[in-house]
């Protein structure tokens, strides 16, 4: 259930570029997430492509001169391991690399990819909460690794601190 964000400077993809990001980003997150690339998984897998204006990016203070991009990808925790995150890292930054489709002035990194795990309980869709257990559920995963995604939760919950009513 990715939530992805790619920000670039102004100019830096062209429109077939977009079209094939916009087809595939989805896809491969659901797909290192461990989730079937359907049509009802892919409501839930969101791409936003977010063009900036080249002098509002900047690099160690310096005007670019070359085309950078940051890759913000927010999954819930419980489905991704290291393997998995590495993974869609170098994938996603791969695909935006052969978008681009230059070879940039080798005076630095191009790319920078975050992937947040949001905890169980701080997702929401439409204004209602989403676990991790009734999201593995409700995408179709393995019902032992639904079970486990409940047993690791169950472990290592959030921190609650009791708040005053609202």
């Amino acid at each position: 259930m990715p939530l992805i964000d790619i920000t670039y400077p102004k100019g830096a993809l062209g429109v077939d570029a977009l079209k094939t990001l916009e087809a595939t980003l989805w896809s491969t997150a659901l797909r290192w997430e461990a989730i079937e690339a359907t049509a009802s998984n892919a409501t839930v897998a969101w791409v936003y492509l977010d063009e900036r204006p080249r002098q509002s990016v900047s690099v160690g203070g310096r005007p670019l001169t070359q085309n950078v991009y940051r890759i913000n990808v927010r999954v819930m925790a419980g489905f991704m391991d290291q393997k998995r995150i590495d993974g869609l890292a170098r994938e996603l930054t791969d695909a935006v690399l052969a978008a681009d489709g230059t070879p940039g002035d080798g005076s630095g990194a191009r790319v920078f990819c975050v992937i947040e795990e949001i905890p169980s309980g701080c997702w929401s869709i439409d204004g209602t909460t989403w676990t991790t257990v009734f999201t593995a559920g409700h995408l179709g995963l393995d019902k032992r690794r639904v079970e486990a995604m409940g047993r690791a939760i169950a472990e290592r919950p959030r921190i609650e601190v009791i708040a005053e009513p609202i």
